[in-house]
Formats: structure tokens, sequence, C-alpha cells
């Protein structure tokens, strides 16, 4: 064997064994040891969205639809919480804040809830007797109407209302709809469901 064998021999020695080296030292992707952070790095994390919201502000109801289709596809890792925040530029929000307050006293928050916003446009103007829309509302799903016109205007009932306000006015809040996911502030409404399923996706996976 001559020596330029000899010396191309031993170059695939040392070739082969740096390789080894580098292998097992970890500076290739030699292993599955990276299968654990993937799955880690898509892994869910439960969303909470707090709503500060009136029942007479057209976009609140406009934006209900997008919240049951993230529901829909995000299920239980997608919490979203209605806060009370009438405004005063509307006439009837404080007496619509009130009626679903005092429904949820008898443990019927959400068919108060989508009642009033579902017939919006009939009670809001100014001209519209709202109470009668409330009264009707509370009939049809059951309510004890006693108890439902003596909470209507307890103190409980406003206090429970104008707190929630406060907490809102404290943190910023100046219009409606008004979303914080996690805590966070949206500080631009989401012009479309895909646009506010990218935000909610953001804080979902946000600390993977």
């Amino acid at each position: 064997m001559n020596k330029l064998s000899i010396q191309i021999i031993a170059f695939i020695g040392f070739i082969a064994i740096a390789a080894a080296a580098l292998y097992y030292g970890g500076v290739f992707d030699n292993s599955n040891d990276q299968a654990p952070s993937s799955a880690a790095e898509r892994t869910a994390q439960k969303v909470q969205i707090l709503k500060y919201s009136d029942y007479s502000c057209p976009a609140c109801k406009v934006y209900i639809a997008a919240q049951e289709q993230l529901k829909a596809e995000f299920g239980d890792l997608v919490e979203i919480e209605y806060r009370y925040f009438p405004l005063e530029s509307f006439p009837h929000s404080m007496l619509a804040a009130q009626s679903v307050e005092a429904a949820k006293l008898q443990g019927k928050f959400r068919e108060m809830h989508d009642l009033v916003f579902e017939y919006q446009a009939q009670w809001s103007p100014r001209q519209s007797d709202a109470m009668e829309y409330f009264t009707r509302f509370a009939e049809d799903i059951g309510l004890d109407m006693d108890q439902f016109m003596a909470d209507l205007n307890s103190d409980q009932v406003r206090a429970n209302i104008e707190n929630q306000r406060q907490e809102g006015i404290r943190r910023t809040v100046n219009a409606t709809p008004t979303y914080f996911i996690d805590g966070h502030k949206i500080r631009q409404l989401p012009q479309s469901y895909d646009q506010f399923k990218s935000i909610v996706e953001l804080y979902m996976y946000r600390s993977n």
C-alpha cells in the first residue's frame, strides 16, 4: 500500500470519527428528542375572553356570531364571559342589563341574554316600551315574575352592573364591544372571523 493510499484511508477514518462525535454530541438532529418539543409547541392552552358590552349596541350583537363560531371550533379551550357596560347614549341600556342580571339570579342568564340581543332592534329605539319586551322575555323563559320584578330594581342588581361598568372604566374601556383576552386589551376590533381566530390562537399558543 503506497503512501497516498494510507493518507486517503487515514483521512476517511478521521472524517468518520469526527462525524460520529458530532452526531452523538447532538450537533445533528440524530434522535426523537425533538419530537416531544415539537408536540409541546403545538399544545393549546385555555383562553379567557372578556367582552365589555352594551345590549343596545349593534356592533355588540354583530360579534356574537364570531363568538359562537370560536366556541364551536375550540370548545372548552375558549371561555367567553360577558361584562355589563351600559352606555348613557342608549336610552334602555341600563334597563336591559338589569333585566338580564335579574334573570341571572334565577339561573337564566344565557336565555335572557340571547333574547335581549335577538330582539335588539325592537326594544332599543327611544320610543319603544322596552320594559314590555323584557317582562315578556322573562315570562317566555319561565321566570318567577314576582321575583323578577323585585330583583329588577334591587340594589344588588344595580350594584352588580355598576361594579362591572366601573371595572371596565378602570381598564380604559370607552366603547363597546371591548375585548380582553387573558387580561390583554384588544386595541382594534377584528374585521373578520379569521382575524379574530388568529388573535385567539396567538394567546392559545403564547408560551410554547
